[in-house]
């Protein structure tokens, strides 16, 4: 509105960044000598995290904090995610969509600028090369990640962030769908309802990764972020909702870095 002035708190503006008409993707073209496997996506995610983090100074999109630390709410800071193409040969990394329901501002967009390299895994170089800014509705058409549908397939592992629930007597605890509370089925259905998703119709178990051409089980994936313990149990999920929904449908433990990724799977 004319004259109006946005009142901030830490380094966030209250009002909302969609009514600044922010781009929300950005999206990058991996290049190098050697590139790495869909399988080391969260090593990759957390490279360009880091990078990103110091080209904005410390953005809270990056961050995911605000100037005092303070964790932000409601998932709101950026999430990284690492594609292959369907035709790679070995399942390598070819493309990164930044994305954030915050919106970039132009510090954050400048930090997409600068951003042109990083160090993948063993030490290998791995080039960026941004290849556009916009809404999420811009880039639909070319990323099954950002599509929208009503059927949605794992291509990355979901990590559950609870244990399952048992009994003293070592019985499984259950719900009222007969589901184990805390199992990875469970937890599944419960953060899409936080994040707001239509309850599913059907969730079905899918056991691997379909990458250059091959299936990959999930235990192939890197999934402990690094300095974070011993590796999770990874889980793979086709999900089918009653009406279509807007990606990205991102769930679980390191979300932001790529893990629990959901693709597109038909209308």
């Amino acid at each position: 509105m004319p004259g109006m002035r946005p009142e901030t708190g830490g380094n966030i503006s209250r009002i909302s960044r969609a009514y600044l008409n922010l781009p929300s993707v950005a999206r990058f073209m991996i290049s190098g000598s050697h590139l790495p496997r869909l399988t080391s996506a969260l090593l990759l995610a957390e490279r360009i995290h880091y990078a990103l983090v110091d080209l904005s100074n410390g953005s809270p999109t990056f961050t995911g904090c605000d100037s005092l630390r303070r964790p932000l709410q409601g998932h709101r800071h950026a999430y990284i995610f690492c594609q292959s193409e369907p035709d790679s040969i070995r399942g390598e990394i070819t493309g990164a969509i930044v994305y954030s329901r915050m919106g970039f501002d132009p510090k954050d967009q400048e930090a997409f600028q600068k951003l042109s390299r990083v160090w993948g895994p063993e030490g290998l170089e791995v080039n960026l090369s941004l290849q556009g800014l916009g809404s999420r509705e811009d880039f639909a058409e070319e990323s099954p990640l950002l599509a929208r549908s009503r059927c949605w397939v794992s291509c990355t592992p979901f990590l559950p962030g609870r244990h399952a629930k048992r009994t003293r007597a070592g019985a499984a605890k259950c719900d009222e769908r007969g589901l184990q509370i805390g199992g990875p089925e469970h937890e599944l259905r419960r953060l899409l309802a936080l994040a707001g998703f239509p309850e599913p119709l059907a969730v079905e178990p899918v056991g691997f990764a379909r990458l250059g051409g091959r299936q990959v089980a999930w235990r192939e994936f890197l999934r402990q972020r690094t300095g974070g313990g011993a590796a999770k149990s990874g889980y793979g999920f086709r999900i089918r909702f009653p009406e279509a929904v807007a990606g990205p449908v991102a769930l679980g433990e390191a979300s932001h870095f790529g893990m629990g990724g959901f693709e597109a799977d038909g209308g």
